[in-house]
């Protein structure tokens, strides 16, 4: 028959999937088994019932939802999808982190069984299980599965995605599928409200659409683009029309896009994660000081597009202004996206290998830096059959781009590990073919590309430890908010340990010993909190608070002293101290200077000013009677 579509790199791919249905059965099965392996061994970890970072914003919004309504008040400014995911648990059944935990992992393994169904249609049977058995096995697919965290979603959305695109491909006579191509259009939509930077998919998988089908003519191309169309505005049509509803503007699915863009694009980018305030890491803020940062700067009420548009304006100047610095930056992010350490932010795999030995072997043996070599190894030996799968190849490196255009975590790029395991798959499969065809040439050049991608993939381009040394810090700062001092000690003596720099780690170290009664251990910990950055003024200041209590005051003036001439609106009541202090050793004059500041700044205790046998010797001074009665009586 004419105008037939690529032969598929193995005829035997254009059996139904389904045909043996119980090796698709048994990846189902093992998948869960490896999930539930891990699940228990840490299921009596106090890791379960912590909420780090976004986990915590999104059981938050979970909850506002459950209680406020499914529509919601303001335009959506981060992905809904897996929020309501997790509202909709909590309707049914109930906020319980474990069940949450057990249906991800369900869902993680259904993940492994749809990259298998892939797998065979785009290359072979053999090749497809296992595909599937490698996710199963995949350190951080495990990791992710289990977090309360959006990445299980995005790596479900991708299978599934990559499992419908394998379907279109059945159809030699060029039949239109209406009903494939409207899912695909449906999947791509929720993937998007799961991840946002997968709407580069949206114009990929176009391209594709176009140059893949088009010996079926113009007509059928134009009736599949439509019919896509149609499954991505099912799902998109309804969101923003409520944003526009609820916001008064058209916001297709939401606000960041500006915020995330200039994070990661601006002069100052580092290719990481970094709030727009330096100590506003919590998701709390992200919102609210984009909005206030923008307003403050324009002097105008913003609205949510408007805000973005400010950001996004910020950083293109920033751009504009230096081109090389940005393409610099650019280059560092697109390596941190292709190398084998997994980049987080509030939660790293490295700190959960300490949590459980299972993760923890098999993230020896399984994790980027193994696969990603083993897709290339995939991709070389069969690159004779590159037309067929070079779709997949496309959105593989489309999603590495819209990771690198923005900042890098490894739960941004999790997702397009899918299609690197495909290509891994295949690239075992096809090495041993081609041992058992002597072909000898081919598969060692193969080899050598390889092992070189191998050596620079594994390359320590970013330290472990930089990612690992967080989590234990904000173990411990949930652990000491619930008041579990021990514990939390313990974390933050974990994370000072892999990384002695933190001078969050060090401050928060005081504070628990503060709390536990323990003044000198705390002076030690604020003094290395005050030396790994001298102008952390809140742990100077504790430092001060710690010297005072040990009877040490003269000491404590000089902390309080040096916050105040670098940030002079930190706190009254330091003024108020140095002019007690001064006031007590008899140096009457400096005294008054500094309680006169102290009021100048702010500082209106009238009754304690009256009262305060420490400023006993400043009573005396005719100039105080007159200071504090202009004060009370509202005089400048």
């Amino acid at each position: 028959m004419a105008n037939k579509l690529p032969r598929l790199i193995n005829d035997s791919t254009a059996r139904p999937w389904l045909k043996g249905t119980w090796p698709y059965l048994a990846i189902f099965l093992f998948a869960l088994a490896i999930r539930l392996i891990y699940l228990f061994e840490i299921i009596d970890h106090p890791i379960i019932s912590i909420l780090l970072g976004d986990a915590e914003s999104y059981d938050a919004w979970a909850q506002e939802i459950v209680l406020k309504g499914w529509i919601g008040e303001r335009t959506f400014y981060q992905a809904p999808f897996y929020p309501h995911f997790l509202a909709l648990i909590y309707t049914i059944g109930s906020r319980d982190f474990i069940l949450i935990r057990l249906i991800q992992a369900l869902i993680g393994s259904v993940s492994c069984v749809l990259l298998a169904g892939a797998g065979a249609r785009f290359f072979n049977q053999k090749s497809g299980w296992l595909a599937g058995i490698l996710l199963s096995l995949y350190a951080p697919a495990l990791f992710f599965d289990l977090l309360i965290q959006k990445a299980v979603l995005g790596m479900f959305f991708m299978c599934l995605l990559l499992f419908l695109m394998s379907n279109t491909l059945d159809d030699q006579n060029q039949q239109l599928q209406p009903g494939v191509w409207i899912l695909v259009g449906v999947v791509l939509a929720c993937f998007a409200l799961v991840r946002e930077n997968a709407l580069i998919l949206i114009p990929a998988i176009g391209l594709w659409l176009i140059l893949y089908f088009r010996k079926s003519g113009l007509p059928k191309i134009v009736m599949r683009a439509l019919f896509l169309a149609i499954g991505l505005m099912i799902i998109f049509f309804p969101v923003t029309l409520r944003n526009y509803v609820v916001g008064g503007e058209f916001v297709l699915t939401t606000s960041q896009l500006g915020p995330n863009f200039y994070i990661g694009n601006s002069k100052d980018a580092t290719g990481f994660y970094r709030p727009l305030i330096w100590d506003h890491s919590d998701w709390k803020y992200e919102r609210a000081d984009a909005q206030a940062l923008a307003e403050q700067d324009l002097g105008l009420e913003l609205t949510p597009n408007e805000v973005s548009d400010y950001w996004l304006d910020k950083a293109l100047s920033d751009i504009r202004e230096k081109p090389s610095r940005w393409l610099k930056l650019m280059g560092k992010k697109w390596l941190m996206t292709w190398n084998a350490t997994e980049i987080s932010d509030s939660e790293s795999i490295y700190a959960h290998y300490r949590f459980s030995k299972f993760l923890n072997a098999l993230g020896q043996i399984s994790h980027f830096g193994v696969l990603l070599p083993l897709a290339i190894l995939g991709i070389c030996l069969n690159w004779q059959k590159r037309k067929d799968f070079w779709g997949i190849a496309w959105l593989w490196f489309c999603f590495a781009a819209s990771v690198a255009l923005f900042f890098v975590f490894a739960r941004y790029r999790y997702p397009m590990t899918a299609v690197m395991l495909l290509f891994a798959a295949a690239g075992v499969t096809s090495l041993f073919r081609h041992i058992a065809n002597k072909q000898l040439t081919p598969m060692a050049f193969s080899v050598i590309i390889a092992l070189m991608v191998a050596t620079l993939v594994n390359w320590p381009f970013v330290s472990e430890s930089a990612m690992e040394a967080p989590t234990h810090y904000n173990i411990g700062y949930e652990l000491e908010r619930r008041g579990e001092l021990a514990p939390a000690k313990e974390a933050y003596l974990t994370s000072v340990s892999i990384d002695n720099t933190s001078t969050l780690t060090h401050n928060n170290l005081g504070m628990v010993a503060m709390k536990q009664n323990r003044p000198e251990d705390a002076l030690r910990h604020f003094r290395d909190a005050v030396k790994t950055k001298p102008d952390n003024w809140d742990a100077r200041v504790n430092l001060g608070i710690v010297l005072s209590q040990l009877g040490r005051k003269g000491e404590a003036v000089v902390q309080y002293e040096k916050v105040l001439r670098n940030n002079p609106d930190y706190n009254p009541s330091l003024y108020y101290n140095i002019a007690c202090y001064y006031s007590v050793e008899g140096q009457v004059e400096e005294g008054m200077k500094w309680l006169q500041e102290a009021i100048a700044h702010g500082y209106s205790n009238w009754a304690l000013i009256q009262t305060d046998p420490d400023l006993q010797n400043l009573r005396k001074l005719p100039g105080f009677s007159r200071l504090t009665s202009r004060q009370e009586r509202g005089f400048e």
